[in-house]
């Protein structure tokens, strides 16, 4: 009961407080569960404790800028601290002042105004003067033509006005006080304000206040006020800031100085090359070894870290030419048994050969005396100047080779291997010494010692110690004399890992040679490095000198040594031969302060002496335990004593002392080391915790904020009256506003990020590589100690508090440990400093900088520098670790200056995934010898990516040039426990797997729980990719195993494995919502080929443990997995740079939005596929122009009567060479494009859909040639009698032109005796001929339309039915409900989607009407009353095409309406079609049009012209209607064939066409153009091409006249050309006497797929006696010439009109693609394809509004319609928790849109969160008209947000260039 008593009295207290909060018109639901996590507020009582630092934590959570107002008051504190009354006195004064200096203006002007002697500019100043003392803003000053009497008037009011209101104000604050004014009181100063400033408020101010005049939404005002004035700062603001930008990074930036100046020089330069020449020893070496090429210092980095063909497999090197590269190659293992590496011959030289001996010298053997003598008489073998190179001599020739970058790694992976480094190096060539510093710079080592400074005993640790740094004693051994019998190195092996491990070579190791060439002289050094164990050599850390060769020849190295060792230990030899040398050597040595230990090697035993500081030890024939024991406990003594230590960084000044050179000192690392001190200082000016927010204080809460608000982009809720649209807008003014004070606070520069990035952007490439490294050791400095101290704590806490959770005392566990905890948590992410917080405040300073929209170069300088550093080898960060947010501009700018530098690479991605703390990063250190551990002792955090080259021996043969490694933070962090832990590590794993090619997953140890863990996100990722097609692989790694011995132990781990991966797999699919079983349903997964197990990286325990070689040979066996896995891969999954680019922008925006696979957008195949489309148009453009060309040819025939029957075997003869060529250059495509293998996913579909635009092309040409036929044969009749009318007629015309031979008459003569004759001859036709009659169309529509309908009142309706006005589609006039599931109708009852189908609907019978009209006409048909039937038939389909179950169809006033309207629109064609055909097939219409043609004929017989001349102008008359006709139809399709090839608009897909429309409209800026695009898409679609061939044509620069000259001149050409050779074979036949009747033969054949020409048609004129043939051929040609002339003259008076088919209609069947609509805004799908797979898409949605939507109001069971339209936009709806509702009535979320099914389901609708700048213009644009439109208006939810009408057109014309 207690516990009930207390949850309601809990509950009791939140209803108190969310009261609190709701009375302040804060959000309770938002703002509690804040206020109790942020602050631990549970009751309301507690807000009167609370400070203003409490106000400042909650203020981060602020949504709105009214909230932060609301807290104030809530918390009753003030922004900046002042109380109430202090403001209320410091705004009365000031208003008191600005009212003073008003009036005394407004006196002064208005004096003016009345004595009238003042020039209009003095009247205008002191007008000015008067404004800015009101305060009124300048860019609402009225113009200087507004009369001011008038507007003083009303100022003299408002100043009066404000006098008397001011004592009653004096109270309220200037900006405070507008939270605290009732409703009453902010309309009563609204209205003030406006009688006031009457004349004075701009459009823009009068927008906020009219458009909520009414329902006084005063929050509303308030906000579009903000807005308002945020805008006009924000232009101020960038105006005066970005010159100051600019100016900081020009100064930021200076030019680069010339290489030549600081490009540091090698101290090898060309003398020293020489000198190398000279030691020839040497030389040979190197070039034994291949490495003479890079000597001296030319190996770089590159050669270590390319991937090389020693990369795909682990051998052994056959030469000794492949040594170096086997080296680096397993020293990049970290395998220290590359110490040993040799190149031997294939016969083993271990093993002597067996010689062959004969049976004589057999027996001579046996005798052992003989034996005996070749014993003593064997002489030592002379050593082989052949043999193997030294494994020492290998080690040393590359460090010799190697640059001081590549010398810096080699040292490193070294030092990991518990190897010897080389401390003093001579060089060969030159026999100076070099003192590596910086080689041993980044060396890192770990141990514990014990803590001599504490009071009580204690153990000091460090972690991660820079060696360098480390004050040690140095204990240095040498040796006096040779001996063969004691290895000092072995001794010190012996020491340091009891025999163990070979940390430095001797002459025992495998792989020794007797002969060594660069060891004499060198000086090694490694460290012991205690653990606190118990078998510790040891007690703190000691470093151990040695010295190779004899001592006595190395002075120089000797005398280093002895002062800087604490203790010498010197192994002594040859006692009783030893020269003068050495026994100066021995007594410096035991004058010498530091103590000395003698190791004789030819005693066994010495007594022991008095305690000193030299002591003596006999080693020969001694127990090395015993000996090492002693020797071990000797050197400890002499060291506990005051004994120096020092530092390696502390002996360099000794080492320049010397004479040694050190490589630190060249000038190019002292400028960077310089440099790099100099930020240091500045670092450490601020509290370690501070330097991130004082410093770099863009990466920190406003990053955090920014992060929050572009997330919220993907989680857009209607709140309150706010639609969609405002909330995005809102979101994104706040993005904007965050932005802007990042770049206040960026801007100037500190000298921090201004001294960083001027370096590395103007320093040399080498420089910048010593600076890095430089700043990353002395950074790692200055943050190691207080992190240190911070884990200590951290760790005594958290045990802390795991203690009295397990003590579960009855008293609660203190809050306050949580929140310690917490802190501590922080202050330890705030105190690590590393290079990529640099880095990422660079990002942060580029992506705020995009927000000027500036082209500025120096703005590119930020990725540059990245990117080189990426180049360089270093990596970079990809996702912000702390804010666990991708940075997308950022990393896209880095990847465009990639391409830049390198080119579009192929890149394989390899990423690994792991539990935090599992050796990942290790794991690709030892891979592919990357450093990702990025600032010291801190694990990796977020994502990082760096770039490997691939060899180019290996590009070709692999099928990429890089590898780009990812690796990532680890899964199931600590800091991340209490956080969104989950979710970010499923977006991580998601994100990092759906980049990577190919996953390393890593597992380690055999923890089920944490297998559990990595596998359950891992799986849930990899099934993610599967849904959204993607398709990477996976390897897992399985470390810390113990060496399985049995094959069925690893058997047992597999199917344990597998088991798991199954289950995981059964519960992701659960969680994502498909039906998948089993792993390998999800990847191609094999567990006996995809898991490898691992060995432990130590062989022992650290500090001093080397790493395990099976665990090198486990690296190099994935490595090469890895690659042979990459080469096997297709090239799909291959990206180069720029799609990589795109890849990780389509990851990552899927990833904001709460459905990864509903989100995500793959813009690289989309990419592919637009390509493909642009392909599949241009091949179906081949195909369909080939075919207009048979088709033309194949009517000229049927016209001729040369073609009686087309059968379907003949047109595919026809077309199929143009279709095998189209073919064959589609397979290329599908298998050459760069993209095929994302290509062949359509190829099959697109096969298919060329195949049936073939077969419909050639169906449609079949059925024109068959309909041509038949109304041939119908014409044959007609046409026969008219040739005996016209033949007939002709004869009667050459006998009277007979009768009148002779007589000279003029023109004038000829037509009067010819006249009266041919009306004779006409009066005689009729009563022979059958006189077609004229028939009344509008009569017989009428008939039709009252027979069909029967409806009361038709006939008044068809009468009244106006002409020439087109249909307008009416949902409330034509549509009705077929079940009533509302209480009203309306409108609003009807769905989106019906309405859109509906439209559809009558588009398309509109469409098929005109279209059937078209073919008629081009058929030249009769008219029939048949025809009025097919149009009411074609409505009644279109009707009856409704699906029967659906709600809504047509009612009865639609098909009477649309009949009406098509049967009038039809009727003027059928009577142009009627009187067309009447003229044409009338004997007596179609003779009389031919009396010019008779008379001209008459008249040339008359003139006494040969008969030839009469046949030719006779027959050029016939030829001239079908030249004309062919003219007209080539030049159709020329046109658009040109503009297919020179207009971009046609170049592309429909989606490019689409884009152009867009921006013609946005151009022409017409409200009427652009309501015909939104109400009849298609037949905008035809007007758009129709205005282009227009444009094209009709230019000014007569392109249209010589179209058709070209197609005359083709013509021409083709008619003489039938002359000709018609000429040619009548002059060939002998035999034929008719030989007029012959050519013509000839003649008509030649042109029988070229004109339109019949060979009857001719009848008449074969008669002619016509004997020569060759007068005839140039009396033809002149006839030919004087016609061409002719049609010239006409066809340059030519118009568009006079084609009977119109080129736009060939473009517009030809783009013609998918017509489907949008179900939620009625944009049309772009796709190319008609019934295209996949599912329909668009360029751009658009605003509901465009479609005359209304808000709806749901009451309970009711819907009620509202005027207010609806604003948003379909893609950002898709990103809400908005729902619509579906045709079958469900309610249902837009995120779940396709669950509505079709054709909801058909749609393809991804979140977008880019502006969609283009339809907000338009809508702010043209709202007037669009409210008349609909007759609604843009209010309330539907009000269009300020940030739409700020843009320009433009920026919607620019961001269109971007789709």
């Amino acid at each position: 009961m207690a516990s009930q008593e207390d949850t309601q009295e809990g509950d009791a207290k939140a209803q108190l407080l969310a009261e609190a909060f709701e009375k302040e018109g804060l959000d309770a639901a938002y703002w509690l569960p804040k206020a109790s996590q942020i602050l631990g507020i549970k009751c309301r009582e507690a807000l009167q404790h609370l400070e203003y630092e409490d106000y400042l934590k909650l203020e981060c959570e602020v949504r709105h800028p009214y909230e932060k107002k609301a807290l104030q008051k809530l918390l009753k504190i003030t922004d900046d601290k002042m109380t109430t009354k202090e403001m209320q006195k410091e705004h009365s004064e000031k208003t008191k002042q600005r009212q003073e200096e008003a009036k005394q203006a407004l006196k002064d002007l208005t004096e003016m105004l009345k004595s009238r002697s003042h020039s209009q500019d003095a009247v205008r100043v002191k007008a000015e003067a008067l404004w800015q003392a009101m305060e009124i803003p300048k860019e609402f000053w009225p113009p200087p033509e507004k009369l001011l009497a008038y507007q003083l008037e009303n100022m003299q009011k408002q100043l009066e006005q404000q006098e008397q209101s001011a004592g009653g104000r004096e109270n309220i604050p200037d900006m405070e006080v507008s939270q605290e004014l009732s409703p009453e009181q902010k309309r009563e100063l609204f209205v003030f304000m406006e009688d006031g400033m009457k004349g004075l408020w701009s459009t823009r101010i009068k927008n906020p206040h009219q458009s909520h005049s009414e329902d006084e939404d005063w929050e509303s005002v308030e906000g579009d006020l903000d807005s308002l004035i945020s805008e006009c700062l924000d232009d101020k603001w960038e105006e005066e800031r970005m010159q100051d930008i600019l100016r900081d990074l020009e100064d930021t930036f200076p030019t680069p100085e010339a290489p030549g100046q600081s490009q540091s020089k090698s101290d090898s330069s060309e003398s020293k090359e020489k000198e190398a020449i000279a030691n020839q020893e040497f030389l040979q070496l190197l070039k034994r070894l291949g490495l003479e090429s890079h000597y001296p210092r030319k190996m770089g980095l590159g050669d270590f870290h390319t991937i090389g063909k020693t990369s795909l497999q682990d051998s052994q090197p056959s030469q000794d030419k492949e040594l170096p590269f086997y080296f680096l190659q397993k020293l990049l293992t970290v395998d220290y048994r590359v110490r040993y590496l040799t190149c031997r011959e294939r016969s083993s030289p271990d093993l002597a050969p067996v010689p062959q001996t004969t049976e004589q010298e057999d027996q001579q053997s046996d005798s052992f005396e003989q034996f005996f003598n070749d014993l003593e008489g064997a002489s030592p073998e002379r050593a082989s100047r052949d043999s193997h190179v030294h494994p020492m001599d290998l080690q040393m020739a590359i460090f010799h080779c190697a640059d001081d970058f590549l010398r810096q790694t080699l040292a490193t992976k070294l030092a990991f291997c518990q190897l010897a480094l080389p401390l003093l190096v001579p060089n060969p060539s030159t026999s100076r010494i070099e003192f590596p510093l910086y080689a041993l710079s980044q060396i890192q080592r770990s141990w514990k010692e014990a803590d001599k400074s504490a009071k009580q005993a204690g153990t000091k640790s460090y972690s991660n110690k820079l060696i360098f740094q480390a004050q040690t004693p140095i204990v240095s051994f040498i040796r006096i004399g040779s001996s063969a019998s004691s290895s000092k190195s072995q001794l010190l092996n012996a020491l340091l890992s009891k025999r163990k491990h070979d940390t430095f070579f001797h002459h025992h190791c495998r792989g020794s040679t007797r002969e060594r060439l660069l060891m004499e002289g060198l000086v090694e050094i490694a460290w012991y490095c205690p653990g606190r164990n118990p078998d510790d050599a040891f007690d703190c850390c000691v470093a151990f000198c040695n010295l190779h060769g004899d001592a006595r020849d190395h002075g120089a190295q000797l005398q280093f040594l002895q002062e800087i060792s604490a203790v010498n230990v010197a192994v002594v030899s040859e006692l009783e031969h030893m020269d003068d040398r050495g026994k100066k050597l021995l007594k410096d040595l035991w004058q010498s302060e530091r103590p000395l230990v003698c190791l004789l090697t030819e005693k066994e035993d010495v007594a022991a002496g008095p305690a000193s500081k030299t002591i003596k030890i006999g080693i020969k024939n001694r127990n090395e335990a015993e000996l090492m024991d002693q020797l071990t406990k000797t050197i400890g003594n002499l060291l506990e004593g005051s004994n120096p230590c020092f530092s390696l960084e502390a002996c360099v000044d000794k080492a320049r002392q010397h004479g040694f050179i050190v490589d630190a000192d060249q000038p190019a690392c002292v400028t960077a080391k310089g440099k790099a001190k100099e930020l240091v200082e500045l670092l450490k000016k601020e509290k370690l915790s501070e330097i991130k927010s004082q410093l770099l204080p863009l990466q920190g809460k406003l990053w955090y904020q920014w992060c929050q608000k572009d997330k919220e982009l993907t989680r857009l809720q209607e709140k309150r009256n706010k639609s969609i649209e405002h909330h995005r807008s809102q979101i994104e003014q706040e993005k904007k506003a965050i932005r802007r004070k990042q770049l206040e606070r960026a801007f100037p520069l500190n000298q921090l990020m201004k001294s960083f990035l001027g370096f590395l952007q103007a320093q040399p490439a080498d420089t910048k590589k010593y600076f890095l490294q430089w700043m990353k050791v002395f950074v790692d400095e200055l943050s190691c100690g207080r992190l240190e101290e911070l884990r200590r704590d951290y760790h005594k806490l958290w045990s802390e508090i795991l203690t009295r959770e397990k003590s579960r005392k009855e008293t609660c566990v203190d809050d306050e440990l949580p929140n310690l905890i917490d802190a501590l948590s922080d202050e330890m992410n705030d105190s690590s400093i590393g290079l990529e917080h640099l880095l990422r405040e660079a990002g942060q300073i580029y992506e705020a900088l995009q927000l000027m929209n500036s082209q500025n170069d120096n703005f590119e300088k930020l990725p540059e520098i990245a990117a080189e550093l990426m180049v360089s080898g270093y990596p970079v960060e990809l996702m912000d670790g702390d804010a666990s947010y991708l940075p997308l501009r950022w990393v896209e700018a880095i990847f465009d200056s990639l391409i830049e530098r390198l080119g579009d690479k192929r890149v394989f991605v390899l990423s690994v995934l792991g539990i935090q703390s599992t050796g990942k990063s290790t794991l690709l250190n030892a891979m592919f010898g990357l450093q990702f551990n990025v600032s010291a002792g801190r694990c990796t955090r977020g994502a990082f990516m760096q770039l490997i080259p691939v060899g180019e021996e290996l590009q070709q043969d692999l099928g990429f040039d890089f590898v780009l490694v990812v690796d990532t933070e680890g899964l199931r962090a600590i800091e991340m426990a209490n956080k969104h832990s989950l979710n970010h590590d499923n977006e991580l794993a998601t994100f990092v797997i759906g980049v990577g090619n190919l996953t390393v997953i890593n597992i380690f140890g055999e923890n089920p729980s944490e297998m559990q863990d990595v596998l359950q996100i891992a799986v849930q990722a990899f099934l993610r990719m599967k849904k959204v097609n993607l398709s990477p692989s996976c390897l897992f790694v399985h470390q810390n195993v113990g060496e399985a011995t049995a094959k069925e132990q690893n058997m047992e781990g597999q199917r344990r494995l597998q088991e798991k991966l199954d289950e995981m797999t059964r519960v992701a699919a659960q969680q994502e919502f498909c039906d998948i079983s089993s792993f390998s349903d999800v990847i191609g997964f094999d567990v006996n080929t995809h898991i490898h197990y691992f060995a432990h990286l130590w062989e022992g325990n650290p500090p001093m443990a080397p790493p395990n070689p099976k665990y090198s040979q486990n690296v190099q066996q994935l490595k090469s997995k890895i690659l042979q896995a990459a080469k096997k891969q297709s090239q799909r999954s291959i990206l180069r740079l720029s799609s990589l680019k795109d890849r990780i922008g389509d990851l990552w925006n899927a990833l904001l939005n709460e459905n990864f696979v509903f989100s995500f957008k793959n813009s690289l195949e989309i990419a592919v596929y637009r390509r493909l489309e642009s392909a599949f148009s241009q091949w179906t453009w081949r195909l369909r122009s080939h075919i207009l060309d048979v088709q033309m040819r194949l009517d000229n025939k049927i016209r001729n009567g040369d073609l009686q029957n087309v059968t379907r075997g003949h047109l595919e003869g026809l077309v199929q060479e143009t279709s095998d060529a189209i073919e064959k250059e589609m397979e290329k495509y599908f298998r050459e494009d760069k993209d095929c293998e994302t290509l062949v996913q359509w190829k099959y579909s697109t096969e298919l859909k060329l195949k049936e635009l073939k077969e419909t092309l050639l169906h449609e040409t079949k059925k024109k040639c068959e309909n041509l036929i038949e109304l041939q044969k119908e014409q044959r009749k007609l046409d026969a009698r008219k040739l005996e009318y016209e033949n007939e007629l002709l004869r009667k015309s050459r006998e009277l032109a007979v009768s009148l031979k002779g007589k000279s008459l003029s023109e004038r003569e000829l037509k009067d005796k010819f006249t009266p004759v041919w009306n004779a001859w006409i009066a005689e036709v009729p009563r022979d001929a059958h006189r077609l009659e004229r028939v009344d169309i509008d009569a017989e529509i009428e008939d039709v339309l009252v027979e069909h309908f029967k409806e009361p009142g038709i006939h008044a309706r068809i009468k009244s039915s106006p002409k020439g006005r087109g249909f307008s589609f009416d949902p409330e006039k034509h549509i009705m409900k077929k079940k009533h599931y509302h209480l009203f109708q309306g409108s609003w009852g009807i769905s989106i989607s019906d309405v859109i189908n509906f439209q559809h609907i009558t588009d398309n019978i509109i469409a098929s009407v005109k279209a059937n009209i078209d073919k008629k006409e081009e058929e030249k048909r009769d008219y029939s009353r048949s025809f009025i039937h097919e149009i009411l038939n074609e409505v009644q389909e279109g009707v009856n095409s409704v699906p029967s179950n659906a709600e809504c169809t047509f009612n009865r006033a639609y098909s009477i309406d649309l009949s009406l309207y098509l049967c009038r629109m039809a009727a003027e064609r059928f009577k142009a079609m009627h009187e067309a055909f009447r003229k044409a097939n009338d004997p007596v219409v179609y003779l009389s049009s031919k009396r010019e043609e008779f008379f001209h004929c008459f008249q040339i017989s008359c003139q006494g012209a040969t008969s030839v001349t009469t046949f030719a102008v006779l027959l050029c008359y016939k030829i001239e209607p079908a030249l004309r006709r062919a003219v007209y139809e080539r030049t159709a399709k020329d046109i658009a064939v040109d503009m297919q090839d020179k207009l971009p608009d046609f170049q592309g897909n429909r989606a490019n066409l689409e884009v152009c429309i867009l921006k013609y409209l946005a151009e022409q800026e017409n409200f009427e153009y652009f309501k015909q695009y939104l109400t009849s898409p298609k037949q905008f679609f035809e007007s758009y091409i129709e205005i282009r061939v227009r444009e094209h044509c009709l230019d000014g620069t007569g392109k249209l006249r010589n179209f058709l000259a070209s197609s005359l001149d083709h013509f021409h050409n083709k008619v003489r050309s039938a002359i000709s050779s018609s000429t040619q074979i009548v002059k060939d036949r002998k035999d034929r006497e008719d030989k007029i009747s012959l050519w013509l033969d000839e003649f008509c054949r030649e042109l029988s797929e070229v004109i339109n020409l019949p060979r009857s048609d001719l009848k008449g004129i074969e008669h002619q006696e016509v004997t020569d043939i060759e007068f005839l051929s140039r009396a033809m040609a002149e006839a030919l010439d004087d016609l061409k002339e002719k049609l010239m003259e006409e066809l340059s008076e030519a118009d568009l009109s006079s084609f009977s088919r119109q080129p736009h209609t060939i473009l517009a069947e030809h783009f013609s693609g998918c017509w489907a609509q949008c179900p939620f805004c009625g944009t049309v799908c772009t796709n190319t394809m008609r019934d295209h797979d996949g599912d329909h898409q668009v360029v751009l949605h658009r605003p509901q509004a465009l479609m005359g939507w209304t808000w709806v109001v749901r009451f309970f069971f009711f819907e009620f319609g509202t005027h207010k339209l609806v604003i948003d936009i379909c893609s950002s709806l898709v990103a809400s928790n908005c729902k619509f509702k579906s045709d079958c009535g469900r309610w249902i979320p837009y995120k779940r849109y396709r669950d509505a099914g079709p054709p909801y389901s058909t749609w393809n609708i991804l979140p977008d969160s880019s502006m969609q700048v283009y339809w907000k213009w338009f809508v702010s644009r043209f709202s007037t008209q669009l409210e008349a439109l609909y007759d609604q208006k843009f209010e309330g939810k539907g009000k269009i947000p300020e940030s739409w009408r700020r843009i320009t057109k433009q920026e919607a014309l620019s961001k269109l260039d971007k789709h």
